[in-house]
């Protein structure tokens, strides 16, 4: 009776164990015991692996990539027509999928299709605990849901990350820094290394704007990619929504970017600081000829001559756009920045933005004035400029 005791015992601390594990792991365990099965669950990994690229690019840049999400669509659809998947956990995974590849697209209807689906097959599946998280209405109801799911399942690494998320985009980023941190210990505990490298650039957006926010309230626009090269648009949008430099240039009604850029260069904002009436043109760096001028990329030498010009315009202080390089040839001193002499045009606009710690010098020597710039560096810069 004593071993029988003992057996029955063991038994029952095993299936407890089990019962603790979550979710997903369980279902792992199983599903990969047969050679098919377990094709079929590494199959399923590279589509998750596809997808949490797409969606943190979507996170990123606010829109959704629309051709390579449609192209997963059709992967998927094409790999449960030609393949044996019965295991409902591994149907209410690809059902998942397709389900948030939808509302990717905005297509609510079939998102809500798969939905309804996948929670047939599998409701407690941490996929569609996302997916029915994301059909709510708004960022407050799916923090709630997503909430009330990690109270009983604290180690469900997916809704986590979707919490981290949703902090992001409501401006709260540095709980969306830890929330992230949390979810990627996690991931990294199951083996699942690829969600740190996924969402490392939407990490280091949220370091960067956690910073950034110390100075005051950010407006990230529309559609905006912050690590996307800076254009003219997105140059003056920026300044405008998040800093008050421009603020004899608002209107309280929605102005056309090409006409505020045109007024600006009237002001002078786009031109050299020693040549604050443009008599060379100076504004043609930037603005040019181009026909298409608003999709301009512009460079470190280029921003720093526009913060240096709005800074002084608004300070009243006109003087203080070539004082540094009279003061320098003056004397004869020799430019401290080893790649921006003197005789450089921008030397006042580079020198001013430094002194000023608006902007840095990358190596501590030189300033690098043709590096590109992203939407992120110069909204760093900016708020730094409008004290």
């Amino acid at each position: 009776m004593k071993k029988i005791r003992l057996v029955f015992a063991s038994i029952a601390l095993i299936a407890a164990t089990l019962c603790s594990s979550s979710c997903a792991t369980l279902q792992q365990d199983v599903f990969t015991s047969s050679e098919e099965n377990s094709f079929i669950y590494s199959s399923i990994e590279v589509y998750e692996n596809q997808f949490i690229k797409l969606d943190a690019q979507n996170c990123l840049e606010s829109q959704a990539p629309v051709a390579e999400v449609n192209k997963l669509l059709s992967e998927i659809a094409t790999y449960k027509s030609t393949t044996k998947v019965t295991e409902p956990f591994l149907l209410a995974r690809l059902r998942a999928f397709e389900g948030l590849l939808y509302k990717m697209l905005g297509k609510t209807k079939e998102a809500a299709t798969a939905l309804q689906e996948a929670k047939g097959h599998q409701k407690g599946d941490r996929y569609v605990q996302l997916l029915s998280s994301r059909m709510e209405k708004t960022l407050e109801a799916s923090l709630a849901q997503i909430e009330s799911v990690l109270a009983v399942d604290s180690r469900n690494a997916v809704l986590q990350l979707e919490k981290a998320k949703i902090y992001y985009k409501t401006n709260k980023f540095a709980e969306a820094i830890a929330a992230m941190d949390n979810a990627f210990i996690l991931f990294d505990s199951e083996g699942s290394k690829d969600y740190r490298e996924a969402y490392s650039e939407l990490r280091a957006n949220a370091w960067e704007m956690n910073k950034i926010t110390e100075a005051g309230d950010v407006t990230v626009l529309d559609g905006t990619n912050l690590q996307q090269e800076l254009t003219v648009e997105k140059l003056v949008e920026l300044t405008v929504e998040n800093t008050t430099l421009l603020d004899n240039y608002k209107s309280t009604k929605k102005q056309k970017a090409s006409v505020l850029v045109s007024a600006l260069e009237k002001g002078g904002y786009f031109s050299a600081p020693v040549d604050a009436s443009n008599q060379e043109l100076s504004s043609a760096d930037i603005l040019g000829n181009n026909p298409n001028v608003l999709n301009q990329k512009l460079n470190r030498k280029l921003c720093a001559r526009f913060i240096w010009n709005a800074y002084i315009k608004k300070t009243g202080n006109l003087k203080m756009l070539a004082r540094y390089s009279e003061k320098y040839q003056k004397t004869g001193r020799n430019s401290p920045i080893a790649d921006v002499s003197i005789d450089d045009k921008d030397f006042d606009a580079v020198l001013g933005v430094i002194e000023n710690e608006f902007m840095e010098l990358p190596d501590g020597r030189n300033f690098l004035p043709e590096d590109s710039v992203t939407n992120l560096q110069f909204l760093t810069w900016i708020k730094k400029a409008d004290k």
